[in-house]
């Protein structure tokens, strides 16, 4: 069993990061008492990926992984499959009137997530709260945000996800589609669609690459994303993360 570490903020140094950590594939998952939210945003800026459990011996923790690969989506590399190809070409989106919401308060999406996951998500409470607490004003900084496919014809949120950008980077956390029912096989490919869209919002502010996470989904190989081994992965994250879009995520502008 892989070994869990705790992790504080001292340990978030560049030369702890750098000659410890990085290196290390046996540093790959770590725990932490802390929900500061300054923690939080230290941990996403050096590369971690921060979840949250329930421990009957700790109760509710943060759980951050530095992974050993990570999905990563280059736009050059977005793909639609045949079935999203044809759902574009069927005239649905201008139908619905499709809209891709770069939403101001993520409080919808998270709601979203909760009801999406039904008890079975790693959103514990003390994570909720936490994420409230994070900047969702639009900056170069760290920003959380509620990313939603909306059809303007019927008012409906079909699709969405809770992500943050950092710099030239957007990294998901969690996403929600309008579930596979007799009532809802109408909604069928839109959260395929709700993702394709953001891909290509991102890719049009310019920034640099989306940051899928663990590489296990064939969802994500589906849409385009190369598998990257840490090392070279955090040479590119350092980078972009640094660096700032010449456009703004959420953008008045319309691309759906």
């Amino acid at each position: 069993m892989r070994r869990i570490h705790l992790i504080t903020p001292e340990d978030l140094v560049p030369s702890i990061l750098q000659a410890h950590f990085y290196p290390d594939l046996n540093h790959a998952a770590f725990w932490s008492p802390s929900w500061d939210p300054g923690f939080y945003i230290a941990l996403a800026e050096a590369g971690f990926i921060s979840i949250s459990t329930e421990r009957p011996d700790l109760g509710p923790i943060l759980l951050t992984e530095l992974q050993e690969e990570y999905a990563v989506l280059d736009w050059s590399n977005l793909h639609a499959s045949r079935h999203l190809d044809k759902l574009v070409r069927s005239g649905r989106l201008a139908e619905e009137r499709v809209e891709l919401r770069i939403a101001e308060d993520p409080e919808t999406v998270i709601r979203r997530l909760l009801d999406h996951h039904r008890g079975h998500t790693w959103l514990t409470e003390p994570y909720v709260d936490l994420l409230y607490a994070l900047p969702t004003e639009n900056t170069p900084g760290f920003t959380l945000h509620g990313i939603e496919l909306w059809s303007r014809k019927r008012d409906l949120l079909i699709a969405g996800e809770l992500g943050y950008t950092i710099g030239r980077t957007y990294t998901s956390l969690s996403g929600f589609h309008t579930r596979d029912t007799p009532e809802s096989r109408a909604w069928r490919r839109f959260g395929t669609l709700q993702m394709w869209l953001l891909a290509s919002r991102l890719r049009d502010r310019g920034f640099a690459f989306w940051n899928l996470g663990h590489p296990c989904h064939a969802y994500k190989k589906a849409l385009g994303a190369k598998i990257l081994p840490r090392a070279v992965f955090l040479t590119r994250w350092l980078k972009a993360q640094a660096s700032r879009v010449g456009r703004s995520l959420r953008d008045s502008a319309s691309d759906s």
